[in-house]
């Protein structure tokens, strides 16, 4: 049993807390397919038992029509529900629509079968996308990555399950009947996806019904396509594979109704699914990865077409069913498994911006397109009265041909592809499904990681490692002596995943030289040695600085060590010594240190170092205290937010604490007596808490604080939440009451701005003062239209507001167009007039807020009182320029009161204003 344990967690590795979720998903995958299996077959028989062979190719050319009409239709309706409800709906609808069609299929109305097979053509497509979309809001990216073979297990076995439902069944209870009972398994379906959804980590009435397809420009698309010769050669591949698709399931439908009529028919095409799913499925687990080893990408090209070849070239010697059905299988089995995984490599050189755009106009344009011109040709071969299906074996054995020519090509052009991208670093592999592991890129990868320079010869090896069956132990052994410091230290960076390789005497050498894979060394050693903790001991006792911080950070993850090394004692000396370097040193092990070995220890220490004058102790203190989430540290921390060397580490110790300070946070925002300098970084360390409490703290910065500098950080903390987590509320109604304060603030600024545009001469006290306002004004309609993406979409409303600022009348109409439609009636009311009416925002303003223009003493005078520092600088030096002899005895209160650059300019036109 503990075997059989050892083999599953080897294959499928499912951790505590996912089992039960991962399951419900699985069976929910299981239960669509079973449903799916059931349908495919019956639709088919159906259709071939009331209508001659001769409409099969217009059922072709209507699915490719209405699919791509259906499903572009489904996503933009499904986009603006939540994932829940769309579930809800699509599989209600679709067992009502079974129903409908349980009823409505049979004699008397032919054209039902066609809507029944367009609609089986869509029922995998809405509700098979559905389970991996809900899959993805179930499971983080590293759960998927674990998980997901398991999930495609479900649905495999679904497929077989489905069939061997129908060719049992089928005689039975009757093709039509089996409609229902397709049904029964949606319903079954559903009841998975909701237990699944109460399982969920994520709340799924907040995800959107349906996954963003890639946006593509088709000028663009088309662009590209012509300037890159690859591409042409995938997309043309990749239409002729649909081509080939659908002649070949005419020659097998039609040799089938020939053969076979009524309930036998549908048992058929089910036993059919029944032996293609089984095939498929032993190939995909045991046989395709060892195909890409030995064949390489041109090899598994090649697969296909030939095959094809061979099997049409019996069709037409040998017509019969025998044939035929070979002929079906070997093109159904080399596209699900061996042709699926050599276009993933195909698209591998290409950037991953351009692979999403290229991969979304196939799913959209390119296989309904394929399938398309397939109906086309064989609906004009029969009105040619060409009738013999060996007809359409020859069309298949000239396409196969084509095909041929083209995978030949394609070889050439991914290899010329890769090497190239591989030369500039470029080939991007993080967002493939795949994983290199064909012979002709391991070929090219070799001598690269053996030869090349630093960089392309560190990614090389890195690919290498990552390559599925491929033992990088000969190539570690060769490397390890590279007179390239970046590549030695990548080797040790494998190398301590691989027992089999022995470094150590190569990393001793390395750390008694102080080389340049010194930190990579130390780590290797401290991992596979079996004498660590005496290396470590000798290593953190070093008089080489640089040894023992990497010794400390090599400890960083290996807390036994830790704790058994970094002594009491060693940690007194060091935090005591005079040098910055060691006391810095000393704070970060304390970070390092597992809590229990320091319990009795005392904490003022680590204060004392947070307090430290050195930024370079005060920062490793900072992130030691953050790391031991340690709360007598929080205070001295927060005080070093105002230093900007120390600055990124107090934010990042800060947002170590988590949740459990956002009280301190709020109450340290809100204190006045607290520098400002301090005040404006905490927005900074609330928008790293992704929970409503942050936006909660936030929203009340923003609305009851004076400080600009604080409101604005505020802001900025609150659009950063609402990007990195969109399901947080953030209080519609407050927002809209601060988006009308914002407006109201910019028709106040725009009607002190009026009085000075005249005298606004260059070089002068009024022209400062305008540049100032103008300043603030555009400051304030950023905030106005960061404001409006809380409430709406936040890259919508960015992209109106940089329209906004471009002043170019095409764009500037477009936003205003779209602002218009979007907005509410009571934002609606106010922004349009400030944005589009620029000759009367100051009536506007008068209108809407009883702003008023008036005159220069007066704006002054408002100014002086209720401005922010600097603007209230400006306004006493216009009013000193201007001779504003009413605001003398203002200013020289002020002259009295205030200090620093704001005093000095007060008493300077104070001065200027005595009489």
């Amino acid at each position: 049993m503990s075997k059989f344990k050892a083999v599953w967690r080897t294959l499928f590795d499912v951790r505590p807390g996912e089992a039960v979720r991962t399951a419900y998903m699985a069976l929910y995958l299981l239960l669509v397919m079973v449903a799916y299996y059931i349908l495919k077959p019956v639709s088919a028989a159906m259709f071939l038992n009331k209508l001659p062979i001769s409409q099969l190719p217009y059922l072709y050319i209507l699915c490719a029509v209405a699919g791509g009409f259906v499903a572009q239709f489904y996503t933009r309706i499904a986009l603006k529900a939540s994932l829940q409800v769309a579930v809800g709906w699509a599989m209600s609808i679709s067992v009502l629509c079974l129903i409908g069609l349980w009823w409505l299929v049979g004699p008397g109305r032919p054209w039902m079968l066609y809507v029944f097979n367009v609609w089986v053509s869509l029922f995998s497509v809405v509700l098979v996308s559905q389970g991996w979309l809900v899959a993805a809001n179930i499971f983080d990216s590293r759960q998927a990555k674990r998980l997901y073979g398991l999930l495609g297990l479900g649905a495999v076995l679904g497929g077989l399950l489905g069939s061997a439902i129908t060719s049992v069944a089928a005689h039975s209870l009757g093709s039509r009947n089996l409609i229902l009972v397709s049904g029964v398994m949606v319903v079954f379906a559903y009841g998975a996806f909701r237990l699944a959804a109460r399982h969920a980590a994520a709340d799924l009435s907040r995800a959107r019904g349906a996954r963003q397809q890639t946006p593509f420009s088709s000028r663009e698309l088309f662009r590209s396509i012509a300037s890159h010769r690859h591409l042409q050669i995938i997309i043309a591949v990749i239409l002729l594979t649909f081509i080939v698709d659908e002649l070949v399931d005419f020659q097998f439908q039609a040799i089938a109704q020939r053969l076979y009529r009524g309930e036998v028919l549908t048992a058929f095409q089910a036993r059919y699914f029944l032996y293609l799913n089984s095939a498929c499925l032993l190939l995909q687990f045991f046989f395709t990865a060892w195909v890409v080893r030995r064949a390489g990408v041109g090899g598994m090209l090649q697969i296909g077409p030939m095959t094809l070849g061979v099997f049409s070239l019996g069709s037409v010697l040998v017509p019969g069913i025998v044939t035929t059905v070979m002929t079906r299988f070997m093109e159904n089995l080399n596209r699900y498994t061996f042709n699926r995984t050599a276009m993933e490599l195909l698209f591998l050189p290409l950037s991953a911006d351009l692979r999403n755009r290229t991969k979304a106009f196939v799913d959209i344009f390119v296989d309904r397109s394929g399938r398309g011109l397939a109906g086309v040709a064989l609906a004009s071969l029969l009105a040619l009265g060409v009738r013999d299906v060996r007809a359409v074996a020859l069309l298949t054995i000239f396409c196969a041909v084509v095909w041929l020519l083209l995978a030949r090509r394609a070889h050439r052009e991914y290899l010329g592809v890769v090497r190239d991208r591989l030369q500039r670093r470029r080939l991007d592999l993080e967002s493939s499904r795949i994983t290199v592991g064909d012979p002709e890129t391991i070929a090219m990868l070799e001598p690269i990681a053996l030869t090349g320079a630093a960089r392309p010869a560190c990614y090389a090896l890195t690919l290498l490692a990552e390559a599925p069956g491929y033992h990088a132990s000969a190539l570690l052994l060769k490397l390890k002596k590279s007179p390239l410091g970046q590549v030695r230290e990548k080797v040790f960076e494998i190398a301590a995943a691989l027992p089999e390789v022995n470094l150590i005497p190569e990393a001793l050498d390395e750390i008694s030289r102080t080389g340049e894979a010194l930190k990579a060394a130390v780590a290797y050693v401290l991992t596979v040695s079996p004498e660590a903790h005496s290396h470590a001991a000798g290593f953190l006792h070093s008089d080489r600085h640089a040894l023992a911080e990497a010794a400390v950070e090599a400890m960083a993850g290996k807390p036994a060590i830790a704790a058994a090394v970094i002594t009491g004692e060693w940690l007194e000396q060091n935090w005591k010594s005079p040098d910055p370097r060691s006391r810095a040193l000393a704070a970060f092990a304390w970070g390092v240190r597992p809590e229990d070995s320091l319990a009795s220890a005392r904490r003022l220490p680590l204060i004392a170092l947070v307090e430290d004058q050195d930024p370079m102790v005060a920062a490793a203190a900072c992130r030691a205290a953050g790391a031991r989430k340690d709360r007598g540290c929080v205070e001295a921390i927060l005080r070093r937010l105002s230093e900007p060397l120390i600055r990124a580490a107090a934010i990042q110790s800060l947002a170590a604490y988590g949740n459990r300070i956002a009280g301190v946070l709020e109450d340290c925002l809100a204190d006045e007596s607290v520098p400002v300098t301090v005040r404006r970084q905490i927005p900074r360390v609330l928008q790293r808490f992704a929970n409503q409490r942050s936006v909660e703290v936030l929203l009340g910065a923003l609305n009851e604080l004076q400080d600009v500098g604080v409101r604005a950080a505020s802001l900025k903390a609150l659009i950063r939440l609402r990007e990195t987590a969109p399901h947080l509320e953030f209080g519609e109604p407050f927002v809209t009451a601060q988006i009308l304060a914002e407006a109201r603030r910019y028709f106040e600024l725009y009607a002190a701005l009026e009085p000075f545009r005249p005298h606004a001469h260059p070089h002068s006290a009024t022209s400062l003062l305008v540049r100032t306002i103008e300043d603030r004004l555009k400051h304030t309609l950023e905030r106005l239209f960061n404001l409006l993406g809380l409430r709406y979409p936040l890259q919508e409303m960015q992209a109106a507001y940089i329209a906004v600022q471009t002043h170019r009348k095409e764009q500037f109409q477009a936003a205003m167009e779209f602002l218009d439609n979007v907005l509410d009636r009571p934002l609606k009311r106010v922004l349009i007039p400030l944005l589009d009416a620029s000759d009367r925002v100051a009536e506007h303003g008068r209108l809407l807020f009883g702003v008023e223009v008036r005159d220069a003493e007066s704006t002054v005078r408002d100014l002086i009182v209720h401005g922010d520092p600097w603007l209230r600088a400006c306004a006493m030096a216009t009013a000193a320029e201007q001779k504003l002899y009413a605001l003398a005895p203002e200013i020289a209160t002020i002259s009295r009161q205030m200090h620093g650059e704001v005093g000095d300019v007060a008493r300077t036109a104070a001065v200027a204003l005595h009489r």
